[in-house]
């Protein structure tokens, strides 16, 4: 795969890791995605758009999302030794949980 490819799709997981976990807090809190539009401030087709990982948030929205959810973003970056693999494959690149506060 051509390195900008291997980097789209990189992207492409990260943003619908993302999104799942959107989801999974919205639902857990019995949430509609009406619902976090209102609270969040983010429109509600764009909220349905990062679900399926269609679009990747920028840092305010992430933050507008998780504010709005009750929620924290935690960042779990690659240690030393992954970091230095020579695939993707090889290595956990990005990882995002959101978990209740």
């Amino acid at each position: 795969m051509e390195p900008e490819g291997r980097e789209a799709e990189r992207i492409f997981r990260a943003a619908y890791a993302f999104g799942q976990a959107i989801y999974a807090a919205r639902k857990a809190r019995g949430l509609r995605q009406a619902d976090l539009a209102e609270l969040s401030g983010i429109a509600q087709a764009d909220i349905s758009r990062i679900e399926r990982g269609h679009i990747a948030p920028t840092t305010p929205t992430l933050l507008k999302l998780a504010d709005a959810l009750g929620a924290q973003i935690q960042f779990v970056l690659p240690t030393a030794q992954s970091a230095t693999a020579d695939s993707n494959e090889d290595r956990e690149v990005f990882a995002l949980n959101v978990v209740g506060a």
